[in-house]
């Protein structure tokens, strides 16, 4: 009898080459977006910096002309402004480096997958013919049956990694949305400077978390438009959260109406949390029940074979 032994290696070999030939198609699409953002975000820096540094070399006839509160408000709003446009470049950088060294390791891991396709399609009918000469053409079968759940099994784990993170970032935002919303009633009934400064450090976090979380949900969507064609998934809703981010940030100084955007913003973070982490629960489900599936074929197809 023949040892087809390792054929079950070589499926999981060739669902892993799949996924990391997806993951390189992904990485070079969104490095060309970031590409594009990066040059937006430069621009917006140096913008920043200059009306920054032009209040600050301000000439002394100026400076008297302006009280001293309002100067010191003019340049604490340059600063925050400046420094929000700093992190959001340099945050950038961090990203495009990040993926640039993914795209690098995925390319050198596939350089090891090569040939694995053929081995499996040879080995895969070899077993066939093999198989067929002795009657049981359903052996074929039961490998198709296989590598279509690895490949499952890969798509899902990525679901669920993106999830996952998508509900850490969503976390900390409906965190730090908590706090500022408890410091700016102390700040609407008169606590004094302390509180407004507070509150509007738990915006800055919460806006920075906002923002994090729409590009999760987006790289999430894009997973589960890949599980499409094996499950019934509903896209999760990123609309809301893309709007609350430009609202929110947009207004993060403005106090007219802080507290409410504040409680809106809570909302929203809270309605898309509690989205995502069932979509988490119900992704484990899928997957337990993959892995079920997987044993079971395995089984009967190791009992079919060991039985000729």
């Amino acid at each position: 009898m023949r040892d087809f032994s390792n054929l079950d290696d070589i499926a999981k070999q060739m669902a892993q080459r799949d996924y990391l030939i997806k993951k390189r198609k992904q990485l070079v699409v969104s490095l060309t977006a970031l590409s594009q953002e990066e040059i937006r975000l430069q621009s917006e820096l140096k913008k920043e910096t200059h009306e920054y540094r032009s209040i600050e070399k301000l000439s002394i006839k100026k400076l008297l002309s302006l009280f001293s509160d309002k100067y010191e408000e003019m340049m604490d709003k340059e600063y925050r402004e400046m420094k929000i446009a700093q992190y959001k470049y340099e945050r950038l950088l961090e990203t495009i480096k990040s993926q640039q060294e993914q795209l690098r390791h995925i390319t050198e891991l596939l350089t090891h997958y090569e040939d694995v396709e053929n081995q499996y399609t040879e080995m895969l009918e070899t077993k066939r013919i093999w198989a067929s000469q002795n009657g049981f053409d359903v052996i074929a079968d039961f490998e198709h049956s296989l590598l279509m759940q690895n490949r499952k099994l890969k798509e899902l784990d990525e679901a669920l990694s993106a999830c996952k993170k998508l509900i850490m970032s969503l976390s900390s935002a409906k965190d730090d949305l908590a706090s500022a919303k408890n410091w700016g009633i102390f700040d609407i009934l008169g606590g004094g400077l302390i509180p407004s400064l507070v509150k509007h450090d738990h915006i800055k976090r919460a806006s920075q978390y906002i923002k994090d979380s729409s590009e999760k949900a987006a790289i999430l969507s894009r997973e589960l438009g890949d599980l499409s064609m094996f499950f019934s998934i509903e896209q999760i809703e990123i609309d809301s959260l893309s709007k609350t981010f430009d609202t929110f940030f947009d207004n993060i100084f403005s106090d007219m109406s802080i507290q409410e955007q504040i409680n809106t913003a809570y909302e929203n973070i809270c309605h898309n949390y509690e989205t995502a982490r069932i979509l988490f629960e119900k992704l484990e489900t899928y997957r337990k029940e993959i892995l079920e599936e997987l044993s079971k074929i395995t089984k009967e197809r190791n009992e079919l074979i060991h039985s000729l």
